[in-house]
Order: C-alpha cells, then sequence, then structure tokens
C-alpha cells in the first residue's frame, strides 16, 4: 500500500514536471513569434523613402507639341542594413534579398516595382529588363555598388524603385516652363488619395553565421508630393519589423 501511494507520488511530480517544461517550452516558442530575434548581427538601421514624379517625353509627337509627357510618379527606397556592434562574433554580409513583394494597385494607374539600372545613365530606367517580378538580391562585397548589385560586408545600402508609370499624360504647348517634381501630377487632375498604396515585403538578411527574415511594410508615396514636389520620409523605429530565423 506505502508502495502504491509512492508511486501515485512519484507519477504526479513526474507529470507536473513534464507540464512546467512543456509550457514553458510553449512560452518560449510564442515570445519568439511575437518579439524575434534579439541578437542579430546586422539590423535595418533606417529605410529612406524619396518620392516624386516626373515626365517622360513621348517617343511620338506627330503634333509637335513643346510638352508631350507620360507623367510617371516614382518613390525610391533605401535600406541601410548597419552592423549590431554589440554582437561578439566575427560577422558579415553574404547576401541581402528582397521578395514575396504584396501591394494594392492605385485607384489611379499601375504600380511596378524597379531594380537599379546596371548600364550607364540614370539609377533607373523604365524597362522590362529592370521590372522586379519576384526577388532582388545584392551580394556581399567590398563597398556599395548599385549598378552590380552588391552591398558592403559590413553593412551599407539596397535600393529599389516603386513606380506609377501609367498616371497619366500631359499634352500642351501652355507652359513656357515645367518642373519635373510632383507637381506634375496635377496635370491629370489626380489627388494624392487616387495615388496611394500600400507595399510590404520580405528582408532575408544572409550572413555568415545564421540567416534570418523580417517583413517590411510601407505606404506610398510618402508626403504630399503634388503639393510639395519631392518628400523624403526617414524611418528608424522597426518595431514593427519581427526577424526570425530561417528554418528555426
Amino acid at each position: 500500500m506505502e508502495k502504491r501511494k509512492k508511486d501515485k507520488i512519484k507519477f504526479a511530480v513526474t507529470f507536473l514536471i513534464i507540464v512546467i517544461a512543456f509550457v514553458f517550452v510553449i512560452s518560449i516558442m510564442l515570445k519568439y513569434n511575437v518579439e524575434g530575434e534579439k541578437n542579430v548581427p546586422f539590423n535595418i538601421s533606417e529605410i529612406i523613402v524619396i518620392s516624386s514624379a516626373e515626365g517622360r517625353p513621348k517617343s511620338e509627337n506627330p503634333e509637335n507639341f513643346k510638352w508631350n509627357l507620360d507623367i510617371v510618379q516614382y518613390n525610391d527606397i533605401y535600406i541601410r542594413i548597419g552592423k549590431n556592434e554589440e554582437y561578439n562574433k566575427n560577422a558579415y554580409i553574404e547576401s541581402v534579398t528582397l521578395e514575396n513583394f504584396e501591394f494594392t494597385m492605385p485607384k489611379q494607374g499601375n504600380t511596378r516595382i524597379y531594380m537599379p539600372n546596371s548600364t550607364e545613365g540614370s539609377m533607373f530606367a523604365y524597362d522590362d529588363m529592370y521590372l522586379l517580378n519576384r526577388t532582388l538580391t545584392y551580394n556581399g562585397g567590398e563597398q556599395d555598388d548599385m549598378k552590380t548589385l552588391e552591398i558592403n560586408s559590413q553593412g551599407g545600402d539596397v535600393i529599389f524603385r516603386v513606380a506609377n508609370t501609367a498616371l497619366g499624360e500631359y499634352v500642351s504647348n501652355e507652359d513656357a516652363e515645367i518642373s519635373h517634381n510632383g507637381t506634375l501630377i496635377s496635370k491629370t487632375n489626380a489627388k494624392i488619395e487616387d495615388i496611394q498604396i500600400d507595399i510590404s515585403f520580405d528582408i532575408v538578411i544572409k550572413t555568415n553565421i545564421v540567416t534570418y527574415r523580417g517583413n517590411v511594410k510601407l505606404k506610398l508615396p510618402c508626403g504630399d508630393i503634388i503639393t510639395e514636389g519631392t518628400s523624403q520620409q526617414v524611418k528608424k523605429d522597426f518595431e514593427d519589423v519581427i526577424f526570425k530565423r530561417e528554418n528555426y
């Protein structure tokens, strides 16, 4: 009888330990899902968004108008990756990949995403060969080089452009001069709410030690570019970006 009582007590204690361990593991997993990685070798230090617009001359102008332009609204997004100086291992960036892009369509126009132009000239070219359909990868190197898609292995910038390439046109002989910025959008009678979109994407930072992924959400364009011409927004608070290890 006494042995049976002891066995029951041992069973109860063992069961209680198992339950406590299970709860502990579940709590750690839930905390990880909410907070993510806390000690990573590299972080997003800031995201800079520059929003504006420009007029692109049409290839044909049969009536010989002074202004015969397609108006493009664009948002250049710079993501700055900074090194965590408190990380106690010798880490370096092997690659930074942007993928899983999701975005809404504006009420007026069409959203397209471009990688940097690899040839001479402006940073971006509205050519289908530079359309970002799936992923954009910057490989770690000795320095930042947008045209060759390289990022300094100790931290640097990656950049891409989100553009509304079908916003409208401006055909006229009236204006003596025009400004190639967001004020051009008024020529299409579009309002700021007609061109606003939400965009999200994953950023995957692969280092020699660990690979981790987070999701970034932005609202574009920033500011009232129809009035301001060009607007800039700097994001430094990333509590909403939760990084988790790949295959965790």
